[in-house]
């Protein structure tokens, strides 16, 4: 347990300026005392947090290379050539090629877009560009690209040009390519580096209509909630341009969905959308196609006009068969981890039976479950790693350290990919040499921060109001946690497959904690509780647990 108090509100030094920013912009005092302690300390920040305007997007210019792409996509849309292109499997690569496919289309090129299946690998590869049709001139890639050098070179050789779209880390040289948009590139200008792939997609289609002198306002207007889902589905910080893109995303998504995701959400029976929804609802849904099965589906989807009942069915299908297959899955890597004591690593490395296309999604619980990095391994080796939240270590430098025993890696800070020889010596040997890489950072025990005490029996129902006008919430802008001392629980029942999950009843208030039923094992009825919690659901007013103990 590592809880930590941010200054209770009555004895911070700024307590008058808060107090004063909470009558201007009638937020609760605890919720203006959090957005201070993220950096809106005055009122022109908080204004611009609190009300995002479209108008302050980035120059897309500002991005190397922008002009060179721009120009040379507009000539081909001239001299109707056949644009093709290429996306990544997961949600953010769905939409990504969505709004460059739309973007296109609608000013009349002959384009076309394609995704990979996970089982042809991460990316531009040489027999994606051997197999293109044999009319296609220019190739657009979207969240990908920055490390296909040899799909680039096979592209060269074809007499076909292409634009790297792309978003994460540039690990070698500058990419052999006509123009190079990644705002992650070690000369990079653009002010803002966390966009996602989608987040770059939309950057070159306002720089498009900027060129035409068209509005690029309006006429970026009906992507936003497109690049919404990829952004938060990627798990980019809100802040900046992202913070623009999903605000803006969010409310077009409320009230104005389009067809795919109006039918999406009636087939849900989704009442209200906020950015959890996204998150753990529509976000998993569009990545499964990509984990288990097409991601052009989903991309299909989005693209038309007219969805089908039958299509989005598919969809929800594909996600809960990713589910059984995840569960089933995690209770096999934790016995292989217990068993093998490898949770006593810096780095948990573990290989085995598993689906390729639910590793990530392996590796970020078991980071969840044990507080370390982790790297999952299926048999044909093929790996995904994820990194700590807040913990400042970056799973791919260490990745990086070790490359001489992979075929190859990429990815970012939080989130990489890899290939290796499956064998288990060179497992072995990576495993050792990825420990001493970790050790060159500090891997730092995650601190739970939370604002101040607030009792749950007690909690002001005017603050869950004021977090739904603040929306959206998620990665480098969370939701406030508090903490509520010595609780008399009137009640607690648990559910879930494996009774993991646990559902409390304190006065009139539901609290949830996922995967926290462990917790009250030794808990009896004249027990008290000391929990970390976040509001959740604005319409119920119920709370999920962060943490909790048994005092």
């Amino acid at each position: 347990m590592n809880w930590i108090s941010k200054i209770p509100l009555q004895h911070h030094s700024k307590y008058a300026q808060i107090k004063y920013l909470s009558a201007q912009f009638q937020l609760h005092p605890l919720l203006t005392q959090h957005l201070y302690n993220q950096g809106f300390s005055n009122f022109e920040k908080l204004d611009a947090f609190i009300f995002p305007k479209l108008s302050n997007m980035h120059d897309p210019f500002l991005m190397n290379e922008m002009k060179v792409a721009v120009t040379r996509i507009l000539g081909a849309i001239q001299r109707n050539e056949h644009i093709h292109i290429f996306g990544d499997y997961d949600c953010d690569g769905i939409t990504a090629s969505t709004i460059v496919y739309l973007a296109l289309k609608e000013l009349g090129a002959n384009v076309s877009s394609q995704l990979p299946l996970r089982s042809e690998g991460y990316g531009l590869s040489v027999n994606a560009v051997h197999q293109l049709d044999e009319k296609v001139s220019l190739i657009i890639t979207v969240d990908n690209g920055s490390s296909a050098h040899d799909a680039l070179r096979a592209a060269k050789e074809k007499g076909v040009d292409v634009i790297v779209t792309d978003h994460h880390e540039v690990l070698n040289d500058r990419p052999n390519c006509l123009a190079f948009l990644n705002p992650k590139r070690k000369d990079n200008t653009y002010p803002f580096s966390n966009l996602c792939g989608a987040g770059v997609a939309l950057k070159l289609v306002q720089a498009i209509y900027i060129t035409l002198n068209r509005d690029w306002i309006r006429g970026t207007e009906p992507f936003l909630d497109i690049v919404m889902l990829g952004t938060i589905a990627d798990m980019m910080p809100l802040k900046d341009e992202n913070r623009i893109f999903c605000y803006h995303g969010l409310r077009k998504l409320q009230h104005s969905p389009r067809k795919a995701f109006g039918l999406l959400l009636d087939t849900l029976k989704t009442k209200s959308v906020d950015s959890s929804t996204i998150g753990f609802s529509l976000g998993p849904i569009f990545n499964a196609c990509g984990r288990i099965g097409d991601p052009n589906l989903a991309a299909t989807i989005l693209q038309s006009t007219q969805p089908t009942p039958r299509q989005i069915k598919e969809l929800i299908s594909l996600n809960e068969k990713r589910k059984e297959i995840t569960m089933e899955q995690f209770t096999s890597v934790i016995h292989i981890i217990q068993n093998n004591r490898l949770h006593l690593s810096p780095v948990i490395v573990v290989k085995g039976d598993f689906n390729k296309g639910i590793i990530g999604i392996l590796a970020s619980r078991i980071v969840n479950h044990y507080k370390k990095p982790a790297i999952v391994i299926a048999n044909d080796g093929t790996g995904s790693a994820r990194s700590l939240q807040s913990s400042d270590f970056s799973i791919i430098d260490c990745i990086g350290e070790c490359g001489e025993y992979l075929n190859k890696f990429g990815g970012h800070t939080m989130a990489a990919g890899l290939s290796i020889s499956p064998n288990e010596n060179q497992i072995e040997l990576f495993r050792y040499a990825i420990q001493l890489a970790a050790m060159k950072q500090k891997i730092t025990i995650v601190a739970n921060w939370y604002v101040g005490i607030l009792p749950l029996d007690c909690f002001p129902g005017a603050i869950f109001d004021d977090l739904r006008a603040l929306e959206p919430f998620g990665m480098g802008m969370p939701k406030p946690v508090f903490c509520s001392k010595n609780t008399n629980l009137c009640s607690y029942s648990t559910f879930g497959k494996d009774k993991e999950h646990i559902k409390m009843n304190i006065n009139k208030h539901v609290v949830y904690g996922f995967s926290k039923s462990n917790h009250f094992n030794n808990w009896n009825e004249n027990s008290q509780v000391d929990i970390l919690y976040t509001p959740h659901c604005y319409e119920e007013k119920n709370f999920l647990v962060q943490d909790c103990v048994i005092v």
